[in-house]
């Protein structure tokens, strides 16, 4: 029963997750919100399902969104970063903070870069106003670190008052 609970659960936050990303596909100037937050559907794997269920929420919401959605860049960002970053977030901060801080900036740095290179050598996305300039990696490095900032905020959030409430942390221990 326990299993099937987990199974079930992860193909509902893959599929909300799909749907979430579909809006920031639609409505161009959302998708990096939309992929923000597909970020706290994972977050909310990690810590209530756990194991592999994550990587496998993270690898078929990025090949569903990569194949379902008519604008593949809300896709494409959460395939190269707000997919993953939660998952190594979680492992990068049993690190020393030093080693987790460079763990988490190398991800993030390698994703902007990934994104960029696929964004305008493989889609052809020509109009992007960014690209490999210092300004976009200064503001990039400069965001994440607010974003990682709000997410660790929530993640406190939903950790000391709202896990209790909901009494999620009973829900996957029948």
């Amino acid at each position: 029963m326990k299993k099937t609970r987990k199974i079930a659960t992860s193909a509902v936050l893959c599929a909300m997750s799909v749907i979430i990303l579909y809006f920031g596909a639609v409505i161009d100037v959302m998708f990096l919100t939309m992929a923000a937050i597909c970020a706290l559907v994972v977050v909310y794997a990690v810590i209530e399902i756990g194991g592999s269920y994550p990587w496998l929420i993270y690898a078929a919401t990025s090949i569903l969104s990569m194949l379902l959605l008519p604008n593949k860049l809300p896709a494409l960002t959460y395939l190269v970063f707000a997919g993953i970053y939660p998952i190594i977030k979680a492992y990068a901060e049993r690190l020393p903070m030093v080693f987790a801080w460079i763990v988490k900036l190398l991800l993030f740095n390698a994703s902007l870069t990934a994104l960029v290179f696929v964004s305008k050598s493989i889609m052809g996305l020509e109009d992007l106003t960014f690209g490999f300039s210092p300004i976009v990696y200064a503001v990039g490095n400069l965001t994440f670190l607010l974003f990682d900032y709000v997410l660790t905020k929530l993640i406190t959030l939903y950790m000391v008052k709202l896990r209790a409430r909901f009494k999620n942390s009973t829900h996957f221990n029948y």
